[in-house]
This record gives structure tokens, sequence and C-alpha cells, in this order.
């Protein structure tokens, strides 16, 4: 299938490692110039040039701390500076500090609202203004399962997404008529350092080693393994592209079957 996103420039947020590293490299495999940004510099240069490298495209990076305001308004800048123009927005952040409903300090949530929420909500404010007057672009969120099946042990991340999800799905309605489409993506188990992390807390709760925890949780998936971060690269291309133009708004699971729900 032809995609036909050459010549686009694709913005991808926290994209030094794991699924965002992953959506960039399918965004250059296409032909998209990109724009990455995480907050550690010396891995996201290594992550731009390994793309550069492998597509012949033009990538340009910033480290960025998502959860600052001003921070994010420097990258836009820099990016519209660079290249003047943004077809393809990403909008991809880690995720917050794992814990339960009344473990959590105030601090702990006014953190997660700024990450998770409004790192998005800015992006988009960001991008949108030029988006409409060039009557086309494209806004994917990459949120959690936990939108849709809450996990325990993770309040923040069940707020925050089903917040930035709401966002989306009104952006969805307001913005269709000026040829824009948004949607959110829901990742499920999939292996990045992220996973890594949890996984390790959770099997030093349960006096267990990583590696027993790991294989005791993939095997409990519908598929018996985890997602592969390259898995998400190319369903968000495609999604990024005119092949999609009839779809908005959608609340796409890539989960390995994990999600049982009927809606």
């Amino acid at each position: 299938m032809e995609l036909n996103l050459q010549k686009k420039v694709a913005v991808v947020l926290a994209s030094s490692a794991g699924i965002g590293y992953e959506i960039a490299s399918a965004l250059a495999a296409e032909g998209c110039s990109i724009a990455m940004c995480a907050r550690q510099n010396d891995r996201l240069e290594i992550a731009a040039q390994e793309i550069r490298d492998k597509y012949n495209v033009t990538v340009i990076s910033k480290s960025v701390d998502l959860s600052i305001h001003d921070e994010i308004n420097s990258f836009f800048d820099f990016v519209y500076e660079k290249y003047s123009v943004i077809d393809i927005l990403i909008n991809n952040t880690g995720g917050p500090k794992p814990g339960d409903c009344l473990s959590l300090s105030d601090e702990d949530y006014h953190h997660a609202f700024e990450l998770i929420l409004m790192s998005k909500i800015r992006a988009v404010k960001k991008v949108m203004p030029k988006m409409i007057a060039q009557g086309s672009g494209r806004i994917i969120n990459i949120e959690s399962t936990g939108i849709k099946n809450v996990m325990g042990n993770m309040v923040l991340s069940n707020i925050f997404r089903n917040g930035s999800n709401a966002f989306i799905k009104t952006l969805a309605l307001e913005s269709i008529k000026s040829g824009i489409r948004v949607h959110t993506i829901m990742p499920g188990p999939f292996l990045t350092d992220r996973l890594k992390e949890l996984g390790q807390q959770a099997a030093k709760s349960s006096n267990i080693d990583f590696n027993t925890w790991k294989s005791n949780a993939a095997s409990a998936t519908p598929l018996g393994r985890f997602g592969e971060p390259k898995e998400i690269g190319p369903i968000v291309a495609f999604l990024a592209s005119d092949q999609s133009d009839y779809m908005n708004g959608l609340c796409l699971a890539v989960d390995g079957g994990i999600l049982q729900s009927t809606n």
C-alpha cells in the first residue's frame, strides 16, 4: 500500500526509545522528515542519528521535559524554525509514577497531570492553527489499554490517559471539517523499558526474579507474548496517511487481545 507520506513533516514526542522511537522509524521509512524529543539528550542524539543513517531522511532533535510548558513551547518553535510546517503530530510521553489512589501525594497527581494530559493539550494547541490554515493534519495520541480497563496500582495513568482520550475525541468532532484527523492508540503490554521497570517492581513484590515474572506475565496474555514496539509503527503510519481519511476519533487497541470488552 502506498501511503504517500514522502516530504511530510512528523513530530514524535518522547521518541528516543521504545514505542516512540519505532513510530519515528516507521514514519521515516515512509519518507517523512522527523522531529524528535526526549529528556535524555545523549540517548536522543544516538536515536536520531540511527534514523538518519538508516532511512536517509532529515531528522532534528531537542532535549525536552514534556511536563514543563516552556520547554514544549521552545521545542515547537524550534521545529517550525527548521521545517516551517508540521503535518503529523504523535503525542507520546513516558509513564507516570505507579501507585494506588491514597498512597500518592498531591505533587504526584499534579506531575502526572502535566506530563500525561497537559503536554498533549499544549502540543495540540501549538500545531492546530497552522494545520487548520493548511487544511490538513494528523494528530495521534499514544495512551494505554487502561483507558478501557483500569489497571491496579496505576491510578495516575488510568485518570489522565482517560482525560487525554476525552480531549482527543472532542477535538475530533471540532476539527474534522478542517481536514484534520485525530486518534488515540491504546498499546497493551509491549516489551519496553517502562514494562521492564514495572515488571521489576512487581517481581520484587512477589519475591520472584524478573525473568520468572516476565515469563509468567507473557504466558498470561492471549497471544502468549508481549508486543514488540516495532509492531506499533506501521499502524501509526497508516493512520497518519490519506489512506485513513474516512477514519476519525478512533480509540484503537493494539494489545494482542488483552481487552475483552465489546465496546
